[in-house]
């Protein structure tokens, strides 16, 4: 299967961003381009998928988002939107902990732009939300241990503070790719099975 995305998107560094609790930011073994290569020739999984909980849905709440940006003028990130709405991609990725993806369905307004749930903890102990400027595609990831979404959530959208979130990653595709490889780190160390295909120093620098 041949899979074409578009150029790279726009990264967003912490000090740029609203938010000022910021996790380690380190070194990735694959290029970032927007592209996705790197992902596309990784292995294969038929178990632990993060698209696995979800794949009846995700189509839907993909259409109800890119509605929502759309309504905005907002440029959601490509490689966020091809990779949310591409099965072939999701069993590439996988999670020790049942991490499932889960993409909110509307824009929920915070700071100068919008936050937009795309994974959650399968207990709801965490969710990983998309951060993109008000034009875009300009974004990060932060992670929080609160449920937003602007349809259902137990706060109003002003009560939302960026103290509520940590910055994780200067774009979606350097995310995917950290969270990639510390889950293929602790799948080989649990099933005794082979590490992923990095240089020896990223399985040191990345091992939890």
């Amino acid at each position: 299967m041949s899979l074409v995305f578009g150029d790279k998107d726009e990264t967003m560094l912490p000090d740029a961003s609203p938010f000022t609790n910021v996790a380690e930011l380190k070194e990735l073994p694959y290029t970032v381009d927007g592209s996705l290569a790197w992902l596309i020739k990784t292995p294969r999984h038929r178990q632990w998928a993060i698209g696995d909980r979800s794949s009846a849905k995700l189509p839907s709440q993909l259409a109800s988002l890119v509605a929502s940006a759309s309504s905005r003028g907002v440029t959601l990130p490509k490689e966020f939107v091809a990779f949310i709405g591409s099965p072939a991609l999701h069993v590439h990725v996988r999670s020790v902990t049942a991490c499932y993806l889960d993409v909110a369905e509307t824009l929920l307004p915070f700071a100068n732009g919008y936050l937009i749930r795309f994974l959650a903890d399968q207990q709801g102990c965490a969710f990983w939300y998309l951060y993109t400027t008000k034009g875009g595609p300009d974004h990060c990831v932060v992670c929080s241990y609160e449920y937003f979404d602007a349809e259902s959530m137990d706060y109003e959208v002003d009560e939302v503070r960026e103290t509520d979130f940590q910055f994780q990653a200067e774009s979606f595709e350097a995310f995917l790719q950290r969270f990639w490889l510390e889950n293929e780190i602790e799948f080989a160390k649990y099933e005794a099975m082979p590490p992923p295909d990095v240089a020896p120093r990223f399985l040191k620098l990345y091992a939890q």
